[in-house]
């Protein structure tokens, strides 16, 4: 039985597993991070060894390869959880990071992101 298969179940978008980047505005602070998992329409894992703050609420920038070209989705996110080394990593980790939910998003990045997450899904 797979154990992860309460969480997907629970889950209430798709995710897409493909990386890509993102850039947090927290305050007058950026920070910019390259490895990340698992986009839904409700947010992103991002894999860090120094994750923020559980409660930090930030605005973000997300690119996103369509095809030969580079969207950018645009909007504010709060960290959700986090997971350290500390945590006791397991196969079904996805490593120390965080998970960020999507607040908002600007215009037009919710109907690209939508439209980006549709196409890049895995045929069950």
């Amino acid at each position: 039985m797979d154990k992860n298969a309460g969480d997907k179940a629970r889950r209430k978008c798709a995710r897409v597993g493909f990386e890509t980047t993102i850039s947090l505005e927290v305050g007058d602070k950026t920070y910019n991070y390259d490895r990340t998992y698992d986009v839904s329409m409700n947010g992103i894992f991002v894999s860090t060894a120094q994750p923020l703050d559980l409660g930090v609420t930030a605005r973000f920038v997300m690119k996103l390869a369509v095809g030969m070209r580079n969207e950018e989705i645009k909007g504010s996110c709060l960290v959700v959880r986090t997971i350290s080394f500390d945590d006791g990593l397991s196969g079904e980790t996805p490593g120390p990071g965080m998970a960020l939910k999507f607040t908002d998003l600007d215009d037009d990045s919710g109907a690209m992101l939508y439209q980006i997450i549709r196409h890049n899904q895995p045929v069950e």
